[in-house]
């Protein structure tokens, strides 16, 4: 659960959490599960807790391992603006001006 707290180091924490409750379901130790993100267990049991160092490719990576990449899709879509969505159905494309002479 995401509690209201919106700091960057409570975020952390709790996708750290997340993680260890994913590791968790799935019965692996910490360290078989850094040994599949290619880190050690002490870089990994500090992702768990949260650590600002950890690369967002081990997140990734993480996320891949457990099934959840498709997560991360609504957190990297570009947010559309609903005005030029309007425009762009409104507005019809036209072809390049000028007249085409056809050859005989």
């Amino acid at each position: 659960m995401i509690n209201n707290g919106n700091s960057v180091e409570s975020l952390l924490q709790q996708l750290g959490e997340r993680l260890r409750e994913a590791r968790l379901a799935r019965n692996e130790s910490q360290e078989l599960f850094a040994q599949r993100l290619g880190l050690t267990r002490q870089s990994y049991s500090k992702m768990e807790k949260g650590s600002p160092r950890t690369l967002i490719g081990k997140w990734l990576e993480a996320s891949s391992i457990l099934g959840q990449l498709d997560g991360w899709q609504e957190v990297l879509a570009s947010k559309e603006d609903l005005f030029a969505k309007f425009k762009r159905k409104t507005s019809k494309r036209q072809r390049a001006g000028g007249s085409r002479k056809r050859k005989r």
